[in-house]
């Protein structure tokens, strides 16, 4: 973990709160220079926690995923002013200024509320989070241990993922090709590796739970979290500006 900043000292539950606030603001707000705002104000968060080097593959992945999606979105709606053809002599691939600003917003939207989470995931340590579930939320302690633990396999599957990569291109496969294509056609065949190593680490993971007693009596904690000033101040700062968004 990076060196401790004042995100990193804040309460779970209050950076909890903070990426709920951004999901709000990201449903209310409408137009995209809103939204890029908002996704620019989640980056600087991820930068005066120090963890903007470190989140970055992941928000790179996620802009990639707008961009699918603002790209799958964009030829299906035909209101509006055409605003240039892929394809005039055939007709395919109408673009219009409706289908381009409602794409734009939703694939903005889907980005700023996204991004909340690498930064949540890099600036909170696993057992604090299921401490503040457990203790302030009064949420079972199994549900709250499934929920942490399939959120940290994300970044463990990005790593597993680039090692497979790393393995193939050792091997002689060509990963980098121009054509799209030959790209997707040589992907998809890394699924059964990172799926076999998903699996191992599934079984891993439920042996080293059985060993530990995991569920056979109460559970103690070494470290008690308490909400401290800066967490109120944090907190109360995010509930105005989302209670702002959703009036204005």
């Amino acid at each position: 973990m990076p060196p401790a900043s004042f995100l990193h000292n804040l309460h779970p539950l209050t950076k909890v709160v903070w990426s709920l606030a951004v999901v709000t603001a990201a449903f209310f707000l409408q137009g995209p220079l809103p939204l890029l705002l908002l996704w620019a104000s989640v980056l600087a968060v991820a930068g005066a926690g120090k963890v903007l080097r470190q989140v970055l593959p992941a928000l790179k992945g996620l802009a990639l995923l707008a961009g699918l999606f603002f790209l799958f979105q964009v030829f299906l709606i035909r209101e509006g002013n055409t605003v240039f053809t892929l394809f005039p002599a055939k007709g395919i691939g109408q673009v219009t200024d409706v289908g381009l600003y409602a794409c734009t917003v939703l694939a903005l939207r889907m980005l700023a509320m996204t991004s909340t989470i690498p930064v949540l995931l890099a600036t909170t340590n696993p057992k604090d989070m299921v401490v503040a579930f457990v203790e302030k939320l009064k949420v079972p302690y199994l549900y709250a241990f499934m929920l942490v633990t399939s959120l940290r396999f994300i970044p463990i599957l990005q790593e597993q993922l680039d090692l497979v990569l790393q393995a193939q291109r050792a091997r002689g496969r060509d990963l980098e090709g121009r054509n799209f294509i030959k790209r997707v056609k040589a992907v998809v065949p890394l699924a059964l590796p990172l799926l076999l190593v998903s699996i191992r680490r599934s079984r891993t993971l439920a042996i080293s739970l059985e060993t530990r007693g995991f569920g056979s009596g109460p559970r103690t904690h070494l470290r008690p979290l308490a909400f401290r000033p800066a967490d109120i101040a944090a907190t109360a700062a995010c509930l105005l500006l989302a209670f702002l968004v959703i009036l204005l």
